[in-house]
């Protein structure tokens, strides 16, 4: 399978991206053939007061003029077009790419950094289209062109027309090799500033609580001059090219007219025609060079914008889809069995994050987690979701081996309610649908009284249209998680995972929740929890510490052999 990389989603425009150039060639030459005409208005017409041929090539040269913005309208339509459908692909691109990696590699390579990709690179990039296709061969077939027929004017004139490309050239060579490593640090520079930006909004209620607004300001504004500094300092280098081609452009009107004064005054061989013609490629190529730097600015941007995306539209996923259960028998009574199994989220091989898990569970029962903050509970959720691959020993589900199981359908049968409440903007009932498009009024109405949710939906004069904002701001915590409870059971399949999400329900509402899903035939159901009472009717209950299953069993069994477990147990009766 051929690797995507950035420019990969263009190779369906290829066509379009030659075509555009070669309509552009059709403007050169039009915009060539008009000074060319206008000399011989000067020298054949107007000296000579032929008003005849004066209007027949006026009017030829305004048909010249028409046909040539007929032909630079199609081709910025064409440019426009193509790089405005690239830009879409390439997002969908990065966004399918950011699916296929873990959670792992996207944590390692920077979340922020991946907006950044979405929202700042790819537009670099899509502008960068748009200008290659508008002006790569404009430039160049100009002061070509325009070159050529000063040599047929005067080889001075000619000699002139060269240097002033020459030294413009070189120029536009010093900034297309300095501008590259500096697009990329204002890039990373972005990253940056987005990491800081979106770590104050998550945690903007703890930054007031203690009053760091002032160094969370202070973090932003050294990041913020940073950038500022790059931008200018760049913004420097570029501000080169139009005043020193401006100052070629002129000092080679300059020349070719001291040049070729004798030939214009006293022999005649120049005439005011061909004079006007050759300062109007001058001018010309003026124009051209001008458009030229600008191309030079967004083909630099694009290029380090193609780097950054083609890093990580590279990541190889840790995680593949390689499942087949043709001709594999399942095993209907146990779902899980973890056998030995260790993960490492970084490098260090030595550091785990759960370490030599053991355990079964079966079809249809109520599991229990506990343990302390960091003790490896959701990680273990995470390795049943395949979240992540295990560094060590071997997960089965439903007796086959976790990674030869079709992984679109294992997600299909587990329905989780994570331990951080993933609301989205719009309304309860597009919250709700997310994960069933087609339910029925019946089906939503079950899982809304089911987690107790239908208590304050009802209350909404709107009710189910109620605007939910950004990641549900206008909802209580106990609100928050009664929605994901109810989006969850709407899903259905044959797990349900609650990691830590009755945490802000009070013990009535917690148990009156647990008891309406026991009711579900056939669901497994996995409870982490920080209460030991809430866990005391499950089938089987795991301790963790340290990332290990220090005990495993029934409550009862827990409370007379497992210290830990009695100790939580104890300490939260006290408090109760």
């Amino acid at each position: 399978m051929e690797k995507t990389r950035s420019l990969t989603p263009l190779k369906k425009y290829a066509f379009f991206v030659v075509l555009a150039p070669l309509v552009k060639l059709f403007e050169v030459g039009c915009e060539l053939m008009m000074p060319f005409l206008t000399r011989y208005i000067i020298d054949q017409g107007i000296s000579n007061s032929d008003w005849e041929f004066t209007l027949k090539m006026g009017l030829l040269l305004i048909g010249i003029a028409i046909f040539g913005f007929c032909m630079t309208m199609i081709a910025q339509y064409l440019a426009a077009r193509v790089s405005a459908d690239y830009g879409y692909d390439l997002r969908k691109a990065i966004y399918a790419q950011i699916n296929r990696l873990s959670e792992k590699q996207l944590n390692k390579y920077g979340k922020q950094k991946v907006l950044t990709l979405v929202n700042n690179d790819s537009f670099s990039l899509q502008n960068g289209v748009m200008m290659f296709m508008r002006l790569i061969v404009r430039p160049p077939f100009l002061h070509l062109g325009a070159t050529i027929i000063s040599f047929t004017i005067s080889w001075k004139a000619g000699l002139v027309f060269v240097a002033s490309i020459l030294l413009s050239a070189v120029i536009i060579g010093i900034v297309m090799f300095a501008s590259p490593k500096r697009y990329a640090a204002i890039q990373k520079n972005l990253d940056e500033i987005s990491t800081i930006s979106s770590d104050s909004l998550k945690g903007a209620r703890q930054v007031r609580a203690f009053n760091k607004q002032g160094y969370e300001q202070d973090k932003l504004s050294k990041s913020v001059d940073s950038y500022e500094k790059k931008n200018i300092s760049l913004g420097k280098l570029n501000s080169l090219i139009n005043p020193f081609t401006f100052l070629f452009t002129n000092l080679a009107i300059l020349f070719v007219l001291y040049f070729c004064r004798d030939s214009i005054v006293t022999t005649g061989e120049i005439t005011t025609g061909q004079v006007v013609s050759l300062i109007q490629y001058l001018v010309t190529s003026l124009a051209a060079l001008i458009m030229w730097s600008r191309m030079i600015v967004s083909i630099n941007k694009a290029r380090a914008s193609k780097k950054r995306a083609d890093a990580f539209l590279e990541l190889e996923p840790e995680i593949e889809n390689n499942g087949d259960l043709q001709g594999k028998s399942l095993d209907e009574n146990e779902v899980f069995r973890f056998e030995d199994v260790s993960l490492s989220y970084g490098d260090n091989s030595d550091k785990y994050a759960v370490k030599g898990l053991s355990t079964s569970i079966k079809k249809g029962t109520w599991v229990g987690i506990i343990g302390g903050t960091g003790s490896g509970k959701s990680t273990m959720i995470a390795l049943m979701e395949r979240l992540y691959e295990p560094t060590k020993g071997e997960i089965f589900y439903h007796g086959v081996p976790l990674d030869e199981y079709d992984l679109e359908s294992l997600r299909k049968e587990i329905s989780l309610v994570s331990q951080k409440p993933s609301i989205f903007k719009g309304t309860i009932r597009s919250n709700l649908l997310l994960v069933k498009p087609e339910a029925t009024s019946e089906e939503i109405d079950r899982a809304l009284s089911m987690s107790l949710a239908k208590e304050y939906v009802e209350k909404f004069p709107d009710g189910l249209d109620h605007p939910v904002e950004e990641a549900g701001a206008n909802l209580s915590g106990g609100q928050k998680q009664r929605l994901l409870i109810a989006r969850a059971i709407l899903k259905g399949g044959d797990i349900l995972i609650l990691d830590d999400s009755t945490s802000a329900l009070d013990y009535l509402s917690d148990q009156k929740v647990r008891h309406n899903i026991s009711s579900i035939e056939g669901l497994t159901k996995i409870l982490v929890s920080q209460r030991a009472a809430s866990l005391k009717d499950c089938d089987l209950i795991l301790v963790f510490e340290n990332g290990e299953i220090v005990a495993q069993g029934k409550f009862d069994d827990l409370l007379q052999n497992c210290g830990q477990f009695r100790d939580i147990y104890e300490m939260q009766r006290a408090q109760a």
